[in-house]
């Protein structure tokens, strides 16, 4: 379970408009404390202000709700050892972009040096009255003009793409996805797909710099290194190749995921995620740090089937909401669409998007770099694929950290 988000009634401001004026701060509380709260006062004219009930690991689990959060209360427990090593190592991780303010029940003075020598910005005694909080939250904000006075937040949204099996169409699906979405916003497909990555080939891109160069790069990651690896396609959409070279699946670990896409959310409006399928502990990182995720696959039975299994996994780890489901190669009659009931009865979900059958035009777009609409007009396969596209962007733009 990844805890429950919940909303002060004062928060109007959609994603966009909470990176300007308005101060999005989130509350990490366990049940006990939150239960104190009325959530409906917690906000002001220009501050919104959730209440995450959960512990400051389901918090850091929840990518989009870190992304769209610009100061930090978390409960901890300086007494227990591996709560405030944790809290130390978030502060340390998240110093440059996100205040965190310690909120610590029986504070004493001994703990609050213990507790700013972390590099927390404040402590918050528990109880605490509203005005209490509303301090500690401009003590935070106060740091923000401070420390980042020439800095605009700019937090991209994050999709990955994972398929149920190989030979489904996922890397296709993404490439496609992200040529459509860079019609309109800036988008960036990351290859993570270390040992059978396709994406630059799909794209007819012959990349001389790729994955594994960042990987290699260590403490030099930054934006500016990370543009430079990107090779652009003629859509516009930037592509970091998978490494030219096999590697092993643990030459990557969860820390440098979660800071890759970390930069690349401020450098892109949209970032695609083409995932291996195989699970290990850096892909749950880069699923954790999703908005949506696609799991594609296709109309065989073992396609549906692990597709079940998948999704089984998805749902253990409180991923299940952000999954879309993405049914590719279905074959439509002439009018109408296909009954894909006793599909959807299998997966026991709804099939979000399913994906017309056109071998032809996805082999052409492919062999040649191509959009589907540059090989074939108006062809069913492009239709589905931008209606999954612009569901896909409303979804994301409507659920602002939404319960998880």
């Amino acid at each position: 379970m990844l805890g429950r988000t919940v909303i002060s009634a004062a928060e109007t401001a959609g994603p966009t408009q909470a990176s300007g004026n308005i101060l999005r701060a989130t509350i990490v509380l366990d049940s006990a404390t939150a239960a104190l709260l009325d959530s409906s006062r917690l906000g002001l004219t220009d501050i919104d202000v959730r209440v995450h009930t959960g512990t400051l690991a389901t918090f850091a689990a929840n990518g989009p709700l870190v992304r769209s959060t610009d100061v930090l209360v978390a409960q901890i427990d300086p007494e227990n050892p591996r709560d405030f090593e944790e809290f130390e190592r978030f502060v340390r991780e998240h110093k440059d972009r996100l205040p965190v303010v310690a909120a610590v029940r029986d504070l004493s003075v001994p703990m609050t040096r213990r507790v700013l020598r972390s590099a927390a910005v404040d402590v918050l005694a528990i109880p605490f009255s509203l005005d209490e909080l509303h301090q500690v939250i401009e003590t935070a904000r106060h740091h923000i003009v401070v420390s980042r006075p020439q800095v605009r937040g700019r937090s991209g949204r994050v999709v990955s793409f994972l398929g149920a099996l190989g030979g489904v169409g996922t890397t296709a699906i993404a490439c496609q996805a992200g040529m459509i979405w860079s019609e309109k916003q800036s988008v960036c497909l990351i290859d993570l797909d270390l040992q059978f990555g396709n994406a630059a080939l799909y794209l007819n891109l012959k990349p001389q710099l790729s994955l594994a160069e960042l990987i290699d790069a260590d403490d030099r990651l930054d934006e500016e290194f990370l543009r430079s690896i990107g090779e652009k396609h003629a859509s516009g959409l930037t592509v970091i190749a998978s490494p030219p070279d096999v590697m092993p699946l643990d030459a990557v670990n969860p820390e440098f995921v979660d800071r890759l896409l970390d930069l690349a959310v401020q450098c892109f409006d949209i970032v695609l995620v083409d995932l291996p399928g195989a699970w290990i502990g850096w892909s749950l990182s880069a699923l954790q740090k999703s908005d949506a995720i696609c799991l594609i696959t296709g109309l065989s039975v073992p396609g549906v089937h692990q597709a079940r299994r998948q999704l089984e996994v998805l749902d253990a780890n409180g991923l299940g909401e952000r999954v879309r489901i993405v049914l590719n190669r279905v074959v439509n009659p002439m009018f109408g669409r296909a009954d894909l009931t006793e599909t959807e009865t299998v997966l026991r979900r709804k099939v979000n998007f399913p994906i017309a059958n056109d071998y032809p035009t996805v082999s052409a777009a492919i062999d040649e770099g191509r959009t589907l609409g540059s090989i074939k007009m108006k062809s069913r396969i492009e239709k589905d694929v931008r209606a999954m596209v612009a569901n896909l962007n409303v979804s994301m733009n409507a659920e602002v950290a939404a319960p998880q």
